[in-house]
């Protein structure tokens, strides 16, 4: 049995006119930390296919609850029943930063234990966003796509995981080391074996390499 609860909400992204963004929201249903649930903020891959019922998001969404933080699972702009019309990353920058104040203001959260998650072009928007937002403790980054690198793409000294998959033709290991490996900071890439671009068939191991990562670093004083 899970021992969180999940409801389903709705929340403004940041910006004029602000959008209104749908979400599931999970909740564990244990008694707090003293310093309240750690935060976690999930972005799904690319708008035009996919949306926050992504496989890989779900399960994550579940694993991350189930170990006592808050997540927040939500859909772009021009997603589902999410208002707006799809942007391919301009402005949904604004989306996630709605979706942070939703998620570190629910009751128990600690606000300054929060992460973003993101698969495929969530991973590009959470990387672009969090250079902006110094609340952001924390990224992974999953399947990022190497033909969205940029030079100021991921540069902040707070700590990033990212993922791969062994066969992933759209974030490929040889092209995906080097430009990790000029980031400043600290940083680390695992490698999902027989994994493709969006892991499927293998959300359980990528679930398990991001949740083990998260843990320590929910468990980590100061980072």
């Amino acid at each position: 049995m899970a021992h969180f609860i999940e409801r389903q909400i709705r929340f403004p992204a940041a910006g004029r006119p602000a959008v209104m963004l749908e979400g599931i929201l999970a909740l564990p249903d244990a008694d707090p930390p003293d310093s309240g649930h750690a935060v976690a903020v999930l972005c799904h891959p690319q708008p035009a296919g996919s949306s926050m019922e992504d496989p890989l998001l779900r399960r994550l969404a579940t694993d991350l609850a189930t170990a006592g933080l808050i997540v927040l699972r939500f859909n772009f702009r021009g997603v589902g029943d999410s208002e707006g019309e799809q942007t391919d990353g301009r402005l949904e920058p604004l989306d996630i930063a709605g979706a942070i104040e939703c998620a570190r203001n629910q009751p128990n959260a600690n606000p300054d234990k929060l992460c973003l998650i993101g698969h495929a072009f969530g991973a590009y928007v959470a990387l672009a966003y969090a250079v902006h937002d110094p609340r952001v403790k924390t990224v992974v980054a999953i399947s990022l796509p190497v033909f969205r690198l940029t030079g100021d793409l991921g540069q902040f000294e707070r700590p990033r995981l990212f993922l791969t998959g062994e066969y992933d033709e759209v974030s490929p290991r040889h092209k995906l080391e080097p430009w990790i490996a000029a980031l400043p900071g600290a940083r680390n890439l695992k490698i999902v074996s027989g994994a493709r671009h969006l892991m499927r068939g293998y959300e359980s191991v990528a679930a398990g390499v991001v949740v083990h990562y998260i843990q320590r670093w929910a468990e980590t004083p100061g980072v």
